[in-house]
């Protein structure tokens, strides 16, 4: 009797443990957060803390595991190399601040300069926590931001890109850490 016992109270052990550490795991595991910004609203609509402000459509997305790939046709720059097309990088969910392009519908982009895809390489990111947003919902930014150039225009814009953006850096900690307590939890599951 107590041979059958043993491994039911083990089994119980580690659904406790594994619900213990799902009560422990923080609320931005499940959902992305945003924290108050350090720029006021001026400031981030010209991309203060952006490497590229451009506007476009979008004319291709490639959904990763991780990461989609969004393509923009360009149609004015702000902030950045002045481009006809664009790639920039998502999460590919909106738990990990991914922001959700969608094909044929056009943005203005405030993106950042970090790493991305397996392996990283530098890439071009945007997220939710930025002012990144459909352009028929852009006027305010749009009036911060002025005339902007075309792509194509002879007069070249201040290149800022180079620096890794900050929330390039804490979208990918929240998907790893995602990753690493889903792995955890089904590794004690398993056991």
């Amino acid at each position: 009797m107590a041979l059958l016992t043993r491994p039911l109270a083990s089994a119980a052990a580690v659904a406790l443990l594994a619900l213990a550490l799902l009560a422990l795991l923080p609320d931005c595991a499940y959902a992305c957060s945003c924290g108050p910004s350090m720029f006021s609203f001026p400031e981030r609509a010209k991309g203060a803390n952006s490497s590229a402000v451009f506007s476009g459509e979008v004319i291709d997305t490639e959904k990763g595991l991780q990461v989609s790939s969004v393509t923009f046709r360009i149609s004015k720059v702000w902030k950045g190399k002045q481009r006809e097309t664009r790639t920039v990088s998502t999460p590919s969910y909106g738990a990990a601040c991914g922001y959700p392009f969608k094909e044929g519908k056009e943005y203005l982009v405030y993106a950042n300069w970090g790493p991305a895809g397996s392996p990283p390489r530098p890439a071009l990111n945007a997220y939710v926590c930025t002012e990144t947003q459909p352009l028929s919902e852009a006027d305010a930014n749009l009036r911060v931001l002025g005339e902007g150039q075309s792509p194509g225009d002879e007069e070249s814009l201040p290149d800022s890109s180079g620096g890794v953006g900050g929330l390039g850096v804490v979208g990918l900690a929240a998907v790893a850490a995602r990753t690493a307590g889903f792995l955890l939890l089904r590794r004690l599951l398993k056991s």
